[in-house]
């Protein structure tokens, strides 16, 4: 089995030796070979009619490497009726001359053509025949076509063994694809190898028996857990938890090429990354919802990890409008009054004010750009998710920070005023949470009466972190002025340090005084997507409609924190 090989290598190393150093390399880049592609045996025509070669000269690369520069041309290319030959000439870098030395030592030896179909294909006993242009040509280890390559005009010996070579043909015959066989032996297919192109030919039959319009891989059944499957993998190289399996061993140009087979269309092995993601997005495949999907599954889960702080103790509220939120307070309602046995009656009055807030609309446009994806280079987007998601979370505790520091009036007046009983100067003590809370029990409604409310939380800025958290923390009193007797949750703003290092809040456990809230039904982050226009690749909208503010005066005790 040895021989052929020993043989060739000596052919090889005898024309290395009578070409001159500038020599052009005689080549094949295509033969009218059938190769199966997903089921079906596809051959090139290599007639002058069927091939167009206007883009000749072609560049020669490596492994079908598009974002790499050309090490040679593929020049005088012709079409000979069963094959498309040409000439390569090296550049002159010492890559490229190295690579030559070793195509003339026989080490390199494939070629690999990069083309587009013409047509949709013509019926052919066991196939289709398509009009092609090749647009580069490339230096492989594996081709599909193992008839193309330098110097193919040496005869070869196949090195398949009788047995396997017997086998195959019956495999074919007995399944009704006599013509495969003669691909499969020609390139030396091993058995794995034969079995899998037989069933895969199978299932295209079948498939067209039962009125499919194309053939594929026969993903279409699997098309829910297919992408699931991709846009779990998406979320995971975006940098966010996948909530299932994901797919090991492949890329964005291998996930999108999996979409294209999903709808029936084929992805030629020697289809670029390029052409594939371009086909995948500006095609019928499912490829940019998916992206989409994962993208907005990421900023979602981001922000969900980073919620503003006050929203712990404010009150949601969603709109179902952008117009402003208008909230009438029963400001004096009539007390019940004793009424005898033969007694009326009487009328009472309500005297209502209107306290309310709006929504804004905030936004921005993400891009995952066309030579990213190509690229496989994801990170850099995925950081751009990170930090959009985290701008999100820090608009809304901005806007919710600055109207706890800067609130509206409420009801005509000042939201923390001592007349209200919401405003102390206590520091953050014990005595001083008691005169807070006493302030708390003691606010009332405008018609003077009193208001049942517990306290329940403290809002603190960072300088005041430890001093909150050691005062509500458990443990056992060794006298009776240190007992702490509430259970109060501590809510830390980092933003409040900026206005004031000394000041903190105490907050009612069932307080509606301060409100937030998003468009319904498109609460926090929501995204929508469309093919690039001013970018090449995919533009994300990002969008977020939220409002706050105050509505009454009361459930809030602010103490400056300025007195012991």
């Amino acid at each position: 089995m040895n021989a052929p090989q020993f043989t060739r290598a000596i052919e090889f190393g005898r024309i290395a030796a009578d070409m001159a150093a500038d020599a052009p390399i005689p080549c094949t880049i295509a033969t009218q070979t059938p190769v199966q592609r997903y089921g079906v045996a596809e051959v090139l025509d290599c007639s002058a009619t069927g091939v167009d070669l206007s883009r000749s000269p072609l560049p020669l690369i490596i492994s079908h490497d598009s974002q790499q520069l050309s090490i040679g041309l593929v020049e005088n290319l012709r079409a000979m009726g069963d094959r498309v030959a040409g000439e390569v000439r090296f550049a002159s870098s010492v890559e490229a001359q190295q690579v030559r030395t070793d195509v003339l030592g026989g080490i390199h030896r494939s070629l690999s053509v990069g083309y587009a179909h013409l047509d949709e294909g013509a019926p052919i006993e066991g196939g289709l025949m398509y009009r092609w242009q090749p647009y580069e040509v490339s230096i492989v280890s594996v081709p599909a076509d193992p008839q193309a390559g330098f110097f193919r005009s040496l005869k070869t010996t196949n090195t398949m063994n009788t047995q396997d070579r017997e086998t195959i043909e019956g495999l074919c015959t007995r399944h009704g694809f006599p013509t495969l066989s003669q691909d499969l032996i020609a390139r030396s297919a091993s058995m794995e190898q034969a079995r899998a192109a037989i069933l895969d030919a199978m299932d295209a039959r079948d498939l067209k028996r039962s009125g499919g319009a194309s053939v594929s891989l026969g993903l279409e059944s699997q098309a829910p857990a297919q992408r699931t499957l991709i846009e779990n993998t998406l979320v995971a190289a975006f940098g966010g938890r996948p909530t299932g399996d994901v797919i090991r061993s492949t890329d964005i140009a291998g996930l999108a090429a999996r979409t294209l087979e999903m709808r029936g269309e084929r992805v030629n092995a020697s289809d670029s990354r390029d052409r594939i993601i371009q086909r995948a997005m500006h095609g019928t495949s499912d490829f940019p919802s998916l992206l989409g999907s994962a993208v907005g599954r990421v900023l979602h889960s981001i922000y969900e990890e980073i919620q503003a702080p006050l929203k712990a103790v404010a009150s949601l509220s969603n709109l179902p409008d952008f117009r402003a939120r208008s909230v009438v307070r029963l400001g004096g309602a009539p007390s019940l009054e004793p009424v005898s046995e033969h007694g009326e009656f009487t009328y009472g009055t309500l005297n209502d004010t209107e306290n309310g807030w709006r929504l804004t609309t905030y936004g921005r446009i993400l891009a995952l750009t066309r030579q990213a994806m190509v690229n496989d280079d994801l990170q850099g987007f995925a950081t751009l998710l990170r930090k959009f998601a985290q701008a999100a979370a820090r608009r809304e505790a901005d806007e919710l920070a600055a109207i706890l520091l800067a609130p509206n009036l409420v009801d005509g007046s000042a939201l923390f005023h001592a007349d209200r009983s919401s405003l102390v100067d206590k520091k953050l003590t014990l005595a001083g949470l008691g005169v807070a809370v006493e302030a708390l029990r003691l606010q009332k409604e405008e018609d003077g009466g009193l208001i049942l409310q517990e306290p329940a939380n403290l809002v603190v800025p960072v300088a005041l972190e430890m001093t909150a958290r050691q005062l509500v923390a458990s443990f056992v009193a060794n006298t009776a002025d240190t007992v702490q007797p509430y259970s109060l949750g501590v809510v830390v703003e980092p933003r409040l340090d900026v206005a004031s290092k000394s000041a903190w809040y105490l907050v009612a456990g069932n307080q509606s005084a301060l409100e937030y809230g998003y468009l319904d039904g498109t609460q926090g982050v929501q995204i929508t997507q469309r093919e690039g226009f001013e970018i090449d690749g995919l533009e994300v909208k990002a969008r977020l409609d939220f409002g706050c503010g105050w509505v009454a005066p009361v459930g809030w005790v602010k103490s400056s924190g300025t007195v012991d």
